[in-house]
């Protein structure tokens, strides 16, 4: 570092090493942001599969309906012989997952669905032999 300013030439030197040493320091520090960013997403990840879990969408006829369906097929079915508490609980969470995925990944699954139907209903094409 050049502590004596004695020209303008010396001045935009200087002024010159500063601004390279400043964008230096920018890019530094952008890179130890995106890595503590990148240290911080599975923390991430986790807050948002609870979050998912815990937190039920807005109601809606859609979610009524899985709700409902959730309840009848886990109730009756799978959980028929189970306890109160998982009774209570597993329901409850499986409700929220599915409602929250429905509405975050809603057109992509009717489109899936609409390709599957065609699909299945589509008649195969018989080329007839003469």
């Amino acid at each position: 570092m050049k502590n004596n300013i004695e020209s303008l030439d010396d001045l935009k030197a200087e002024r010159a090493r500063l601004h390279n040493q400043m964008q230096l320091s920018k890019i530094s520090m952008r890179n130890e942001i995106a890595a503590i960013k990148e240290e911080l997403n599975p923390a991430r990840q986790a807050v948002g599969v609870l979050n998912n879990v815990l937190t039920s969408p807005k109601k809606g006829l859609l979610n009524v309906g899985i709700g409902l369906g959730v309840d009848i097929i886990l109730r009756r079915t799978i959980l028929a012989r189970a306890g109160w508490l998982p009774k209570l609980v597993v329901p409850f969470l499986v409700r929220n997952v599915a409602t929250n995925m429905v509405q975050k990944n809603g057109k992509t699954i009717v489109e899936k669905g609409l390709i599957w139907l065609k699909n299945a209903t589509e008649k195969p094409v018989v080329s007839q032999k003469d």
